[in-house]
């Protein structure tokens, strides 16, 4: 401490020190070098930089024993810089009051008078200076928020302005705002407003998002779909895995059933419409994939057949439905409709594991809700591949070729899944031969891609997959056939 003490006083003192060996110089000798107005003149100059350096002494050691020892010391955190500021422009009033009472001789009552006077046309004129400037050191006081924190400030108008504080100054906030731009606003706005800040108590927010769906869904399915959209959008650019997303069916409207999507994010690394952007995309490809669409206002007059909300269940809907799946959309009607019958669904519960790594296995499985892990065992150890999403199909190798599996996928939430069995493409494939070759050259494109063999030369590329695809065929019909 002594050592900071004689860093933030040298100079002063010196400058003390110097214009007082000058003032003593010319009081001794200076009636013989100047007339009497000019030493009047220097001696007068000279004093007021006598208190102007003893002010600014007081000042510094006042900054450095009161502000950063001693209130440190007592609250544990460093003082606002507002307040020092404030202190620091008290002490240069406090200084130029005291060299117009000991220098000019002027009475403390005529400075004070003079004071209140000036103060008085000073507040009327800067009335909204001087409010923002109280605004500002009430929020040095409570300190709703500090440099760093992501803070929403929106008012009675449902006007918001989100973003994070990189400062706060005697008069102004400066806000970085979710849409990259530096806003400074007024400290009296920021008081006058309902302010939520997103790093308080504790770095991470909770956020909620509302979806509406039709009446005819059933809660478990939706939450089901909701949930795995969820699960889906915890990442970097998403939301945070734990404290975990959830769905809760809040209740209905005349639109529709509400569900209440929470999750939590930390605004500092992701901005709550990034992540908002990342849960919106999920979900409305989640209910793509499941046939559903939110819900419509029902107050809207629509000219055109509402559209109907689809279940896998149904046998007509399972065609559409398998129309967006990458393996059948080159598919004619005559064999989607053959692959529906034969196209059996089956329910997983959380962490019901589905495919074994290593086991023998004669079916493809089609994912059409909910959401898959997929994961294999090295060494002993687990490692995590990748989540399969709604309209993912695996095991497709092991229904065309036979081959063992080669991956574990488990079930990371409620999933419904679909299963085509060798003994059922092998009936549709007797019929329709077709089958298996548009079936081929889908995982021939897949493998291709997964290997990371594909080109940007069309020719080179397009020669790869048909050479792939021929075989593979060969081994499926080596596999099916005998051949």
């Amino acid at each position: 401490m002594i050592k900071n003490i004689f860093q933030v006083a040298i100079l002063p003192i010196f400058i003390l020190l110097f214009i007082s060996s000058l003032l003593l110089v010319i009081k001794l000798w200076g009636e013989l070098l100047l007339p009497v107005w000019a030493l009047q003149f220097v001696l007068t100059f000279f004093e007021i930089l006598l208190w102007l350096a003893g002010g600014w002494l007081f000042n510094r050691l006042l900054s450095l024993l009161f502000w950063d020892i001693l209130i440190q010391k007592i609250t544990h955190v460093h003082p606002p810089k507002l307040l020092v500021q404030l202190s620091g422009i008290f002490v240069s009033i406090l200084t130029l009051s005291l060299i117009a009472h000991f220098v000019f001789n002027e009475p403390l009552t005529t400075i004070i008078a003079a004071a209140g006077g000036l103060g008085f046309v000073l507040g009327f004129a800067l009335q909204g200076l001087i409010l923002d400037l109280f605004s500002g050191l009430a929020i040095q006081m409570d300190q709703p928020f500090k440099e760093g924190d992501f803070v929403n400030c929106h008012n009675r108008f449902g006007e918001t302005l989100i973003g994070r504080v990189e400062e706060t100054t005697w008069r102004t906030t400066r806000l970085w705002t979710t849409d990259r731009n530096l806003v400074i606003v007024p400290n009296s706005y920021i008081t006058k407003t309902i302010l939520t800040n997103y790093s308080l108590p504790q770095a991470m927010a909770r956020f909620e998002l509302d979806y509406t769906l039709d009446f005819s869904i059933p809660t478990d399915r939706a939450t089901r779909i909701f949930n795995a959209a969820l699960l889906e959008s915890i990442g970097p650019k998403g939301i945070l895995s734990s404290p975990s997303p959830k769905t809760i069916f809040t209740g209905v409207n005349s639109d529709g059933a509400v569900y209440k999507l929470k999750y939590f994010i930390n605004p500092i690394k992701v901005s709550p419409p990034k992540a908002r952007n990342t849960i919106n995309t999920n979900v409305m490809h989640h209910l793509s994939y499941a046939g559903i669409t939110p819900s419509y206002d029902r107050q809207d007059i629509f000219y055109e057949k509402m559209p109907r909300q689809k279940s896998w269940e149904n046998k007509e809907d399972r065609m559409d439905l398998l129309r967006n799946i990458d393996l059948f959309q080159e598919f004619s009607s005559e064999l989607i409709e053959a692959i529906t019958g034969s196209f059996d669904l089956k329910k997983l519960k959380t962490e019901e594991i589905l495919i074994n790594q290593g086991d023998d296995g004669e079916s493809l499985f089609v994912l059409v809700e909910g959401l898959l892990e997929v994961s294999i065992q090295l060494e002993g150890e687990k490692k995590h591949l990748t989540l399969l999403r709604p309209g993912s199909f695996l095991g497709e190798m092991a229904l065309l070729t036979g081959e063992k599996r080669s991956a574990d996928v488990t079930s990371s939430i409620e999933s419904l899944v679909g299963e085509l069995t060798k003994k059922s493409i092998m009936s549709l494939a007797e019929e329709n031969p077709e089958i298996l070759e548009k079936m081929t050259a889908v995982v021939a494109k897949r493998r291709l891609k997964n290997k990371e063999m594909t080109t940007k030369d069309l020719k080179e590329n397009y020669e790869a997959i048909e050479n792939e695809q021929k075989n593979l065929m060969e081994r499926v019909t080596n596999f099916f056939f005998g051949k």
